[in-house]
């Protein structure tokens, strides 16, 4: 059976990919500085797409962990959901409030990237630390 030209590229892809916590990380970096781009520069479209781009990513983390998939404890679950919840509401406000400081969204995504890499190290020690996002 020939083997489609897509699952091939899937393939070559997947082998050098990311982890799921590295790529967790890249998303995290990416969206802290967009954030902090949008909060040095006066420009309206780049606020909105920075605060679209921080919604989007919140709502995925909120679906991921509103269901039990067996790689994170309920507490951790329901820890990023209320982590996911605060930041879609400010993210709201920021939304239709453009004036609003965008400095507590920063602060959460530098937070969770900070738990992201520092979990990330003890995996590569051997420490066995369970997904959280």
């Amino acid at each position: 059976m020939m083997i489609h030209p897509a699952l091939k590229a899937y393939q070559a892809v997947t082998e050098t990919s990311l982890t799921g916590r590295e790529a967790e990380a890249v998303c995290f970096r990416m969206l802290i500085e967009d954030l902090e781009a949008a909060a040095r520069g006066g420009d309206p479209q780049a606020r909105n797409r920075a605060l679209d781009r921080h919604q989007r990513l919140w709502s995925m983390i909120m679906k991921a962990n509103i269901l039990d998939n067996g790689l994170a404890s309920e507490e951790d679950r329901t820890l990023f959901v209320r982590l996911a919840d605060q930041a879609q509401k400010y993210g709201i406000r920021a939304i239709l409030h453009p004036d609003l400081s965008l400095a507590p969204l920063i602060e959460i995504a530098e937070n969770v990237l900070a738990g992201l890499e520092m979990v990330s190290e003890g995996n590569e020690r051997g420490s066995g630390a369970d997904r959280m996002v």
